[in-house]
């Protein structure tokens, strides 16, 4: 596989990002107030129905990639915590990715609550879409995921991912400052490993 390109349905998506706004919005809670805010909230997704454009982007690399506690493909290095601690026989792939949910921003006259129940709809958008990308990639086996910013891996290392992928593909760029446009983006490595189930 490699530069192969996955979309992800809105339908896919729904439950999996219903839970995530609920979650982080404290719609999990009890009070008059609470059922109130929730269905402002969920009115919102009727506004950004039409926006929810889960796209990913990903190619895979053999095990061979894993050398001394990191990650190096095509010359570019990957460097981070959690490398030093697997164990490269209970390897199978290694996978690059970059996943964008769309653009969630609302008319600018939009009451400020709708604008930012919007944004978090687009956040909530993009965390099921990843958790679809790491079931379809994985197999169903065990992996690991690590990214710019996390688990010990430099921000800086998200140029890399736009160097081994097509990122134009699904209408994502890196724009100075290091950040991705749409806003609702990501980037890492999944690694699936051998004889095992479910994420580590």
């Amino acid at each position: 596989m490699f530069n192969e390109v996955f979309h992800i349905t809105a339908q896919e998506a729904n439950a999996l990002a219903s839970e995530y706004f609920i979650r982080v919005c404290g719609f999990d809670r009890e009070g008059g107030k609470i059922r109130r805010m929730e269905l402002e909230g969920m009115a919102t997704k009727e506004l950004i129905s039409s926006k929810i454009n889960i796209n990913a982007i990903a190619s895979a690399y053999p095990k061979d990639v894993i050398r001394r506690g990191a990650v190096e493909i095509d010359g570019l290095t990957f460097t981070c915590e959690a490398f030093e601690k697997i164990d490269k026989g209970d390897v199978k792939s290694v996978y690059a990715y970059i996943l964008t949910a769309g653009v969630y921003e609302l008319e600018p006259e939009a009451p400020l609550m709708k604008q930012l129940y919007a944004d978090l709809w687009g956040s909530a958008a993009a965390s099921a879409g990843l958790d679809i990308l790491k079931a379809r990639l994985s197999g169903g086996l065990a992996y690991t995921t690590h990214g710019p910013g996390f688990d010990g891996m430099d921000i800086g290392r998200l140029e890399n991912f736009f160097r081994l992928l097509d990122a134009g593909k699904i209408g994502v760029e890196l724009r100075a400052g290091r950040f991705m446009v749409p806003l609702k983006s990501c980037a890492g490595l999944l690694i699936s490993m051998e004889n095992r189930k479910g994420p580590l």
